[in-house]
């Protein structure tokens, strides 16, 4: 399946943000615009940089659009079906989130949940949330 994106994306993305020195901060993306892509044979989830409380927050888990629904993913390095990247203020990690990952609906409008944890310096920063991809006017599907 090819997908032809015409740079146009819709959809809701909740997270919500945790790091031992920083607390809890929440997010909330939705409408045109927003950070959820479908591109050839994968899902992007990329907010990319988000400042909250003063710090910079970054986030992105790719997938591949034919994961199995209801099947809780655990993220491994080595997965090429399944990856997230997780970090805060800059600080560079190892670029492979830990945590789980399931479709709750699949197809060209996925949707789900995810939980991902990071090692970082002073603690473990964790991403948790839901999102989902909707139909948006002007995109086209190629099989």
């Amino acid at each position: 399946m090819e997908i032809e994106s015409k740079n146009s994306t819709w959809g809701v993305l909740k997270v919500t943000y945790k790091y031992p020195e920083y607390g809890e901060h929440s997010l909330k993306l939705e409408g045109h615009g927003s950070p959820l892509i479908i591109s050839g044979e994968f899902f992007y989830i990329n907010p990319k940089y988000q400042q909250l409380g003063g710090h910079d927050y970054y986030m992105a888990i790719k997938g591949k659009l034919d994961l199995e629904v209801g099947k809780t993913y655990t993220l491994r390095r080595d997965d090429a079906d399944l990856s997230a990247h997780l970090e805060i203020d800059h600080i560079n990690g190892d670029k492979s989130a830990d945590g789980t990952f399931r479709l709750t609906e699949g197809g060209l409008y996925p949707k789900g949940d995810f939980q991902l944890f990071e090692e970082v310096e002073g603690g473990v920063l964790s991403a948790e949330g839901e999102f989902e991809f909707q139909e948006v006017q002007g995109q086209s599907y190629h099989r």
